[in-house]
Parts: C-alpha cells; sequence; structure tokens
C-alpha cells in the first residue's frame, strides 16, 4: 500500500472516529489526562438545551421498534414460512391463538407508525439543515435507517401470503427487475426464481426477522452514538 493510500484511509478512519465520537475518547485516555469512564462521560453525556415535539420522532420511531421486536417475536413462535402453512398460521392467529389478534395488529401498526414517524423525523431534519457538519454521517446514517425500515414494510407485507400481499411483492419485485443491467439479478435474488412462490416467503422471512433487524439495530446504536454526542442542532 502506498503512502497516499494510507494517508487515504486514515482519513477516512479519523473521519468515522471524530462523527461516533470515539477520536476524542481514545486521545484522552491515551494521554492518561482522565479515566475510560470519564471520557466516555465526556464524549457521550451532553446537557440538553431544548426540546419540541418535533424533536422526539426519532424517539417515537425507536419506540415503535421496540414494540416492533416484542410483538415479532412472539409471532415467530407460531408462523411457518413456507406455502401453504403461512396462511393457515396467520388464520390461526388472528382467530385461535390466545392475543394473535392483538400482537399481529399491534405489529402491523407499529411498522406504519415506525415510518410515518421516521418520515417526519427526516423532514424535520432536512427542513432544520441539521444534515450539515459535523452531523453529516449521522444524516447518512438515517436515510439508510429509513430505506431500512422500508425493507421491514415490503418484505413483512408478503408474510401472510394473501392474494393481496402475492400481487404487491409480484409488483415490487418487477419494479426491482426493471433497474438498467443488474435489475435482473436482484429480483432473480429477491423471489427465489422467476416467480414469487413460496421459495420468496423463506427468503422475505429472513430478511425480515434476520438481516434488517441486524443491520437495524447496529446502525441504530451508532446512530444515537453520535447524536448522544453531538446533542440536537441548534433551531434556525
Amino acid at each position: 500500500m502506498s503512502s497516499r493510500d494510507r494517508r487515504a484511509n486514515g482519513g477516512l478512519l479519523t473521519y468515522l472516529l471524530e462523527r461516533v465520537g470515539i477520536q476524542g475518547f481514545i486521545s484522552r485516555h491515551q494521554e492518561g489526562r482522565i479515566s475510560v469512564k470519564e471520557a466516555l462521560e465526556a464524549a457521550f453525556i451532553k446537557p440538553i438545551r431544548h426540546t419540541s415535539w418535533w424533536s422526539c420522532f426519532g424517539g417515537i420511531a425507536f419506540l415503535l421498534f421496540l414494540i416492533q421486536a416484542v410483538t415479532g417475536l412472539l409471532l415467530m413462535f407460531f408462523y411457518i414460512p413456507a406455502d401453504p402453512e403461512a396462511h393457515r398460521t396467520i388464520l390461526y392467529l388472528s382467530g385461535r391463538a390466545p392475543f394473535g389478534w392483538f400482537f399481529r395488529t399491534t405489529h402491523h401498526w407499529a411498522g406504519i407508525g415506525m415510518m410515518l414517524a421516521l418520515s417526519v423525523h427526516v423532514l424535520r431534519v432536512f427542513v432544520k439543515g441539521a444534515y450539515q457538519r459535523p452531523r453529516d454521517l449521522n444524516w447518512i446514517l438515517g436515510c439508510i435507517l429509513f430505506f431500512l425500515t422500508a425493507g421491514f414494510i415490503l418484505t413483512g407485507d408478503l408474510l401472510p401470503w394473501t392474494r393481496s400481499a402475492y400481487w404487491s411483492a409480484v409488483w415490487w419485485t418487477d419494479l426491482v427487475g426493471n433497474f438498467p443491467v443488474i435489475g435482473h439479478q436482484i429480483m432473480f435474488f429477491l423471489r427465489g426464481g422467476e416467480n414469487v412462490t413460496g421459495s420468496t416467503i423463506t427468503r422475505f422471512y429472513v430478511f425480515h426477522v434476520f438481516l434488517l433487524p441486524t443491520f437495524t439495530t447496529l446502525l441504530m446504536i451508532v446512530h444515537f452514538a453520535i447524536a448522544r454526542k453531538l446533542g440536537i442542532s441548534e433551531p434556525l
């Protein structure tokens, strides 16, 4: 690796560490001026200068995410991601399982509420100009989290395996398939074949309960760490 490449990599690493708040923690601790606990407190504990309801939609989205996680875990005990068992387990949850209808309805509306809360949160950040330095990395992470949340809705919509869920999956995967060059390959990967079948249910289930929650949780941790370090942006 050339010296130029090392400088470029070091610059990117420094940029990420500064945005997350780890750079200051490392430098203070290595210099022996403060302990690990004091360095962490200096990096992440900030006084609240001002708040409003518009500043709370990010936290509301996180609360709804937790509700989805709990209700989704309970639904996993009954749901079978296969054809035709998928629809049968939904009928069982809705009609016979104790409080199944309640947990399924709560899970459904919490997902819609999370998407709405994130939309308001992203719009507020954009209008207030809070995406500028030093919050630029947090803005990028927030946009990624927004699209991951959309992924939750798209993958979860197929799991009941109803007629409307089937045609919804056909429509948006066809839309992905129209992307230039790699669109068809992505569509084939999402569906598990040329058509929406029982294999598609299994793939969407893996996305919905494992891959998307894992990436979302990791990005949320970094997102909250940066927000904790920088605090809420000043109003215009």
